[in-house]
């Protein structure tokens, strides 16, 4: 995992600030992972994702994950802190390509592979949960009967259906981070998701700013150009920066 260069970090935050967050990971990986051809980038398992997100974050923007929640039993807001590093050490090795299965059963033949970061970029416009769920299915499952007759997968048995949703979260457990956690008021213990994405992606909203008054100054000062003041280490531009502001 490459660091984030500041000006890449502020074409992202230009170029993405009005994308869905699916897309906004997605362009993050891009950037910071160059290794990562587009098709390879689009096929990740979600798990492949999320670990590739926790690496990024410890990279460019620390390891640590400041995080509120909201206890669901009293209500009580409460702050606490995660270490991407743990994290990632913790979890399961996701599988890079999304895996393949095949089911028979009776008259029918279903082909199931894992979601992938293709399909969360193209749903991430669907706001109907039923919506997302039934074309979630169209890409995710094929299914045909003996004769070779395409079946929709909405019309499948609700046995095949489950079946095919529990291989999915065993074969990539890690698709969605759960985090438990214990009310400090009434010390209920229950679990919230981990949106990686928009924690990475509220780092960049907050660097970008400080990034454009950094340049702001310096050009007002030294006449000097946007890329020549972000291709500063950052030794030398804080340097400079103290300069202006002695």
């Amino acid at each position: 995992m490459d660091t984030l260069a500041d000006s890449d970090l502020l074409h992202l935050w230009e170029t993405m600030r009005r994308q869905t967050l699916p897309r906004r990971a997605a362009a993050l990986l891009a950037v910071a992972a160059p290794d990562l051809a587009s098709g390879r980038l689009a096929g990740l398992s979600l798990g492949e994702r999320e670990r590739r997100l926790l690496d990024l974050h410890a990279h460019c923007f620390g390891a640590r994950l400041a995080c509120v929640a909201d206890c669901p039993q009293c209500g009580e807001a409460f702050e606490f802190e995660l270490d991407a590093r743990a994290l990632a050490a913790g979890l399961p090795v996701p599988a890079e390509a999304a895996p393949t299965r095949t089911v028979e059963a009776g008259d029918l033949r279903v082909e199931m592979r894992l979601p992938t970061v293709a399909d969360s970029i193209a749903l991430a416009d669907e706001h109907d949960v039923r919506h997302a769920y039934s074309r979630l299915l169209d890409r995710c499952l094929a299914c045909t009967t003996r004769t070779g007759e395409a079946m929709a997968p909405q019309a499948l048995p609700p046995a095949l259906l489950d079946e095919a949703a529990a291989w999915m979260e065993a074969a990539d457990p890690a698709a969605e981070l759960m985090i438990s956690m214990a009310c400090p008021a009434c010390d209920a213990v229950f679990g919230e998701p981990l949106d990686l994405a928009a924690f990475c992606w509220a780092e960049v909203e907050a660097r970008a700013p400080r990034l454009l008054a950094e340049v702001d100054a310096l050009a007002s000062r030294y006449g000097w150009s946007e890329a020549e003041i972000l291709s500063m280490s950052r030794v030398r531009r804080d340097a400079y920066l103290a300069l202006v502001l002695s």
